[in-house]
């Protein structure tokens, strides 16, 4: 496969996975995002949140800095202290989701005007380590596939419990009786 073509598949990806993510978060209500199989594990909405403040925060700024002249290196970034000071649970999700699709558009329009030298062009003057806008871009797919998994996770268990019937109980049990 050409560099071009990778390229162009990559950055199609990059727009699916993000719409994906809006697919998989479409129609839950404020208290489903809110779900967690377990006190240790993110919801819907904090892998929504942790998604879009990475772009955010981390991913569009290094991308910045690695195509554009003078660009300040991004801030380090750390996931506690994210969720510590910065995660806001009352956020909606369609706002989350919007800011997102704002930024992957621009990203994807930086990738797109990037010549094969500059997208392979090997940087190792960060402290990031040894990166390209290749390796940027296939980070922020990643990343956003490791959410979407979780999401998806997170879903099933929803879809699950909505599913189990209840059993019905009219006047006690049948013959009046208990069951042997």
């Amino acid at each position: 496969m050409s560099l071009a073509s990778y390229r162009a598949q990559l950055l199609g990806r990059l727009r699916v996975v993000t719409d994906d993510i809006a697919w998989a978060t479409a129609g839950l209500t404020h208290t489903q995002s809110l779900y967690k199989p377990d006190e240790d594990e993110w919801s819907i909405h904090e892998h929504t949140a942790h998604l879009r403040d990475m772009e955010r925060q981390v991913y569009l700024p290094l991308l910045r800095w690695a195509t554009v002249e003078d660009m300040l290196d991004p801030l380090d970034y750390s996931r506690r202290l994210w969720h510590d000071l910065r995660y806001t649970p009352d956020e909606p999700i369609a706002e989350m989701l919007e800011d997102l699709k704002v930024m992957r558009e621009e990203e994807i329009a930086i990738f797109s005007t990037l010549n094969d030298e500059e997208w392979i062009r090997f940087r190792t003057d960060t402290r990031w380590g040894p990166l390209t806008c290749q390796w940027i871009a296939e980070v922020l797919y990643r990343h956003a596939l490791d959410h979407m998994q979780s999401i998806m996770g997170l879903n099933q268990d929803l879809n699950l419990a909505a599913a189990q019937t209840k059993p019905l109980v009219v006047g006690g049990y049948i013959g009046g009786g208990r069951l042997r």
